[in-house]
């Protein structure tokens, strides 16, 4: 995006901006009924055996996180949550160091869990 954004003038953001902001929300869902209450439980009270804290210690019960410390993730689309996750386990993202940590310890089947439940959190 950086490529694109720092082409724009100050008023194209804005444009665009106010044309995003008027475009009606469309939510992710759970969709995974078989993992959800895993999902649930590390999201809420994270997995002790392997020091990995709750997710909503962070981002907040409902997800909307606490802005410009932890991002918003409820509603976010599964595939992309769990892709991030991914990125931080394998180190290929780097913006957040704990981030890192904690997905490391995660494996395939607890970022899918969790990932899903966070597409239907509210």
């Amino acid at each position: 995006m950086s490529p694109l954004a720092g082409a724009l003038n100050d008023q194209e953001m804005k444009d665009i901006g106010a044309y995003l902001a008027k475009q009606p929300i469309k939510p992710a869902t759970a969709k995974n009924k078989d993992t959800i209450e895993a999902g649930q439980k590390i999201y809420r009270g994270g997995i002790a055996a392997k020091g990995v804290p709750a997710c909503a210690a962070c981002h907040g019960p409902t997800g909307a996180g606490i802005p410009a410390q932890y991002p918003r993730i409820g509603g976010q689309w599964s595939d992309y949550t769990e892709a991030q996750l991914v990125a931080f386990r394998q180190g290929t993202r780097k913006n957040n160091p704990v981030m890192t940590t904690i997905a490391a310890k995660m494996s395939d089947a607890e970022i899918k869990a969790v990932a899903d439940y966070v597409a239907g959190v509210r």
